[in-house]
Parts: structure tokens; sequence; C-alpha cells
């Protein structure tokens, strides 16, 4: 039995994350059962109940009150910024999970898109679900109790989806039916904007399909092993993921992880509800906080076919580039 009442998978699944403390949710892949499973955005052009449900055009966002400065003067701030700067915490939150891996160099097909256009839809409650308004919708709830919390609340419908490789009909997927991402407005909890964009950053993480790592449940991986859990929790996977069926990925496993893992100072995995990944190496105010575990999640969830060359290998292909041009230009002279 779940120990928080607030807590249910019926039609929709909650995952909640806060500085201070979490109840068990299910793993880094929401509604993963060994490596098959998970929900997803459908790739493909999707209607669900009325309403465009797929990353075609973007994944969409609106928020409370139908604008920046409306959302912004929802919480109560250490130091109130400006209605641009809120803007732009928001924009990088979002920007965090679309960027290469900067590890492998795989891209996603991941954007998100403001839609203020779009009314915000909600039911009362911290962490009620409407699958209305836009895919997603940015909610500025009273949780009951002061700290930084987020929860998200998301509804799978059980269709096939193509994923982000080409691969149509995935069967063994569910479709993101809709979003409502609340964030704590309780005025006991005065915001900075890097804590702000971190919370955020994570719950998008919820958004999209990811779990929490550090709270019991399958956890995906390649070599995990207890006795050494900081560099095998950290390692990159990303790779190791079939872009065509992950289900099929040969080399990654299925593990559970005691929540005292994540103890551990070296582990900084953003999808970690216990400090949100924040340490030395991933401070707050990391723009992209992602670390590998995190990009590995995504790539198994929207897999990518294409990659970036690594900067090194970058800089490589232009001196290479550049002496054959100069030596060309001296055989002409």
């Amino acid at each position: 039995m779940l120990k928080h009442s607030c807590y249910r998978f019926i039609l929709t699944f909650l995952v909640y994350a806060s500085f201070l403390c979490a109840p068990v949710t299910a793993g880094n892949i929401i509604n993963a059962v060994g490596l098959s499973g998970g929900v997803r955005w459908d790739a493909a052009p999707q209607m669900i109940g009325g309403n465009e449900r797929s990353l075609d055009g973007g994944i969409r966002y609106s928020m409370s009150g139908g604008s920046y400065l409306a959302m912004r003067d929802s919480f109560t701030w250490q130091t109130l910024p400006s209605e641009s700067e809120f803007e732009l915490a928001i924009t990088q939150a979002f920007n965090a999970w679309t960027v290469a891996d900067p590890v492998t160099g795989l891209t996603t097909k991941l954007n998100f898109v403001a839609d203020l256009q779009t009314a915000v839809v909600r039911n009362a409650g911290f962490g009620s679900l409407n699958p209305n308004g836009a895919e997603i919708d940015l909610l500025a709830s009273d949780s009951g109790s002061s700290g930084f919390s987020g929860l998200t609340t998301l509804q799978p419908a059980p269709l096939e989806v193509m994923l982000t490789s080409g691969t149509m009909n995935y069967a063994s997927s569910q479709a993101i039916a809709g979003v409502d991402l609340h964030l704590n407005s309780n005025v006991g909890a005065a915001y900075t904007l890097d804590i702000f964009r971190r919370l955020l950053t994570h719950e998008i993480g919820h958004a999209i399909g990811l779990g929490d790592v550090d709270l019991g449940g399958e956890f995906i991986d390649d070599n995990f092993d207890t006795a050494n859990p900081t560099s095998t929790l950290t390692n990159p996977w990303a790779q190791l993921v079939d872009p065509l069926n992950p289900a099929g990925s040969t080399g990654l496993n299925v593990f559970s992880i005691a929540p005292s893992t994540f103890s551990n100072s070296g582990v900084d995995i953003l999808m970690e509800s216990g400090g949100l990944g924040t340490s030395t190496a991933n401070p707050l105010n990391e723009l992209f906080p992602l670390r590998n575990d995190d990009y590995g999640a995504r790539q198994f969830l929207y897999p990518s076919l294409t990659s970036v060359p690594e900067p090194r290998s970058f800089s490589f292909l232009v001196i290479l580039l550049t002496k054959i041009l100069l030596r060309r230009k001296r055989l002409k002279v």
C-alpha cells in the first residue's frame, strides 16, 4: 500500500519531486516493465480525447493566469525576478531537455513551444489532473505545506505510438494524453530563479515519461553494482539503446536500487527526487543539469538515430579541412 494518500495509479500517474522528501514512484521510466513499456509523447500526429497530443509541432505548454507575469506573481521570491527573467528561466528549463547528449552526441526531436493562447484547464487540488488545455499545463498550486516541491500528473492512453526513430506502432508503449505540472506556491517557500528552474526542469522530465531513479522500482542501467554505485550509476549508456526497438536493447538490464544508494554525494542525476541532482559538480545555477543517466532515459523514450561530432572530433575536422584548403591554395600559386 502506498504510504502517501495523494498517490494513486488509476487513469493517472503521479510523480513528485522535492528538495526535502518524496514518496514512492516506479523507477526511471514511468510504466516500464523490464525493458518494455513506458509512456511517451507520440512522434506522429495523434488526437486523444479531442485534443492533439503528440510531438508534432512541438510539445505545447501553457501556464496559470495565461502569462509569465501572472505565473511569476503566484510565488513568493527571495528577490523578485523581472518578467523577462522569469520567462527566460522557464525557457531554459524546457531547453535543457532538447540539447544533444554531450558524451554520446545523440540528439533529440523533443521540442517545446509556449502556447499561452490555450487556457489552462485544471481541477482543484495539488496534483490533480485535467488532461485538456495545453499538452502540458504549468500550474501554481498550494501543496498545503511549505517547501520547494512539485507534483506532475499525466494520463497515459492505451495507444500504440510512433517512436522518434521512425518505428511505427510501437506496441510496448503508451501515448501521453495530457500533463498537469504543479509547482508549490505555498507562501512558506521563497524561491530563487535557480531553485525554480531546477525544480521545473526535473518536473519536465516527469512530463515526458521519466520517473525518479532514487525511490525504488525498476531501474534501467548497463552495469549497476551495489559495491560501486557512484561510477556505475554515472557512466553513459545512451549509446546502448536500440533506437528502433528500445525493449530489445543489448547491454541494458533492469535493477532495483535502494534509496540509500543516492545518499552518496557522487551521484548527481537530475531525475532523483532528493536534491534533484544538486552537487558541487551539478550546482543549482547549472543550465544543463542532465547527466548520463538522464540522457540515457531520454534516448530510451525518444530514440535518436542522429549524433553530432564530439567537440574534440569537430575541432580536429575543422583543423584538417583548413590544412587541405591552405594546401590547395599554395598549389594554385
